[in-house]
């Protein structure tokens, strides 16, 4: 949120921190994120077992994986909304690699497509925070209940209610009036198409990017700028 007195953001809320097992590497295989956010449900150690083709090295890399969450050496985490889907998109068994940019969070939205929301999920808002860790648990103990594309679409919906709860709480807060969607995530329609709807319905104005775009160019943009402003 930008300040009108002081040139400047401010960060208001943001989502769970996740563990991001590997750094780059769980972004490249996002079983890795899948394994950080359900680390202690039930069978979740056999689960990724079954799953050992989907690792470039096998059991042995699933073990490492493991023993890194059990004595939470070599993790940084993550608030990522990108990196949750990505966890999801594995999960389902949609995409267990990502061989380009958004690549399994775009399937996810594709399989996403003609779903309903079939888990109807209150998103849990824990102060400034956001918790993903139930929406992927929720998938997990699902599958196999519910078509993929239901659970797929139940995912987008959790993440827009809960997103657009916790803008609308802050836009309250600090009275503003409009809300704005931005990020790589904001390509995704269903997404951006629910937070709409959310947003409007609270009585706010709700905008999204136009000629800008809204992923890593809009970024570098909006660098640009800003280092205009702030030049001595």
């Amino acid at each position: 949120m930008c300040s009108k007195e002081v040139p400047g953001f401010k960060r208001l809320g943001h989502l769970e921190k996740q563990p991001l097992i590997g750094g780059d590497l769980a972004t490249r295989y996002p079983l890795r994120v899948a394994a950080g956010i359900l680390q202690g449900r039930a069978h979740i150690e056999d689960w990724l077992f079954q799953r050992k083709k989907h690792f470039p090295h096998g059991e042995k890399e699933i073990e490492i994986i493991l023993q890194q969450l059990r004595n939470r050496k070599g993790i940084i985490e993550t608030t990522s909304c990108g990196r949750v889907l990505d966890a999801v998109s594995a999960v389902l068994g949609i995409c267990y690699e990502r061989t380009y940019e958004g690549e399994p969070s775009m399937k996810l939205e594709s399989v996403a497509f003609e779903g309903k929301d079939v888990l109807n999920l209150k998103p849990i808002i824990e102060g400034d925070t956001l918790n993903t860790t139930q929406i992927l648990e929720e998938i997990f103990e699902n599958i196999g209940k519910h078509s993929r594309r239901d659970l797929a679409y139940s995912a987008h919906a959790y993440m827009a209610k809960g997103l657009a709860a916790l803008a609308i709480k802050k836009a309250d807060e600090n009275h503003v009036k409009t809300i704005g969607f931005s990020g790589g995530v904001a390509c995704n329609e269903i997404l951006t198409r629910a937070m709409r709807k959310h947003v409007e319905d609270a009585h706010l104005v709700f905008i999204v990017h136009e000629d800008i775009p809204a992923g890593d160019g809009g970024l570098s943009f909006g660098q640009a700028v800003a280092s205009g402003f702030f030049q001595p």
